[in-house]
């Protein structure tokens, strides 16, 4: 069945969207019937079988891709480092650093000694963001010889990793429509990618559809996070 597939398709049927997805491969299409409203290679799914639909055409041989797979097959956590003993880091006069942590989890930037030394207190195990001035800075692992570089994505997953040891619980509130607003979180590449599929991004945060936010919640489970709210 897979021959009919486009050249290049991930899958023969691609969810793009909640409930919306894309037909790579037309012999998908006669499966969908009375599933929902197809349109050209789009199809909206509208029935209440959705995990029945998909395993009936994964055991018919189809490949599927939805949002919930995409979300599992996102970079885990590595493992969670030890912290040591608070150390000086010497700074240049232009130069900031910013540390991961909080609730929730951001970029916090460090206060620097004026005396002795030009620094920053720094724990080994800490994920940091310095930079110079307003330029893009750079990531790196805080070790007690040193510090070692990451890139922003291993940065990050580091960073939730050394504070997510225990599950977090993010505070989400549902505005007057009844979506759901989530802060705009520092979230490595794949997973904001993923979170683009699934909320929409609005002035500062991201809005979740009340039927999406189990989604939602998968996804930041992966990084260590649980959401709640009183009123979903």
């Amino acid at each position: 069945m897979g021959s009919r597939r486009r050249p290049g398709a991930p899958a023969d049927l691609e969810e793009l969207r909640p409930g919306r997805f894309v037909l790579h491969n037309p012999a998908v299409g006669p499966a969908l019937r009375g599933e929902g409203v197809r349109e050209g290679d789009r199809f909206t799914l509208t029935s209440q079988r959705r995990d029945g639909l998909l395993a009936r055409l994964r055991a018919r041989g189809f490949s599927v891709i939805s949002l919930a797979d995409r979300i599992a097959d996102l970079p885990a956590l590595p493992e969670a480092l030890p912290t040591g003993a608070l150390h000086l880091l010497p700074l240049a006069v232009h130069e900031r650093v910013s540390v991961f942590r909080g609730e929730p989890p951001a970029w916090h930037p460090l206060t620097a000694t004026a005396t002795p030394t030009h620094g920053v207190m720094l724990c080994a195990g800490w994920i940091i963001w310095k930079r110079k001035g307003r330029g893009p800075g750079s990531y790196y692992l805080v070790e007690r010889g040193g510090l070692r570089p990451l890139s922003r994505d291993k940065a990050l997953l580091q960073g939730y990793a050394q504070i997510g040891a225990h599950t977090h619980v993010l505070d989400v509130v549902p505005n007057d429509q009844g979506e759901i607003a989530l802060p705009d979180l520092s979230l490595p590449h794949d997973y904001a990618i993923v979170l683009g599929r699934i909320a929409t991004y609005h002035d500062n945060h991201w809005l979740i559809a009340a039927t999406d936010l189990r989604l939602v919640a998968m996804l930041l489970g992966r990084l260590g996070y649980a959401l709640e709210s009183t009123r979903v």
